[in-house]
């Protein structure tokens, strides 16, 4: 944290700086994180949607305690914001896998197949990940 920073955060030459007084500090960044994880998230989202020739549904973030994402029957899509955490391949694994859902609401043999079409890296390590290293993801900001 930098003092005379400004209050919002901004990355330069890849360190975040945050300005501002100590107080309040977690909110301010957990509120820039979800802002962040909604951009990459909608980038993501029309990525796969336009593969999977879909129309990009309704974004919202989520703060489940179990889920990563969800796709409800209307077809909208929530993501978990901590996912902005994780590395980029997993993000866009969890991404793929609701745009599957789109297609094949469960986790049928033709969905999985869907999956490895929509996503251009490997579900397993992107799986293998979350299961490590997903709770490390709910420690920052509780």
């Amino acid at each position: 944290m930098v003092g005379a920073a400004p209050r919002k955060p901004v990355i330069t030459d890849g360190r975040l700086i945050v300005g501002g007084p100590v107080e309040g500090l977690s909110p301010r960044l957990q509120r820039w994180l979800e802002a962040e994880a909604l951009a990459l998230f909608a980038v993501d989202l029309a990525h796969y949607c336009a593969l999977a020739g879909e129309v990009v549904p309704r974004l919202s973030l989520s703060r489940a305690q179990r889920r990563w994402g969800s796709c409800a029957a209307d077809g909208s899509i929530r993501m978990n914001w901590r996912l902005i955490m994780a590395p980029d391949f997993v993000r866009r694994s969890v991404v793929a896998h609701e745009v599957a859902h789109m297609k094949h609401f469960d986790h049928s043999p033709a969905f999985h197949a869907h999956l490895e079409q929509l996503f251009e890296g490997e579900i397993e390590s992107a799986n293998r990940w979350l299961k490590r290293h997903g709770r490390s993801l709910y420690v920052p900001f509780g």
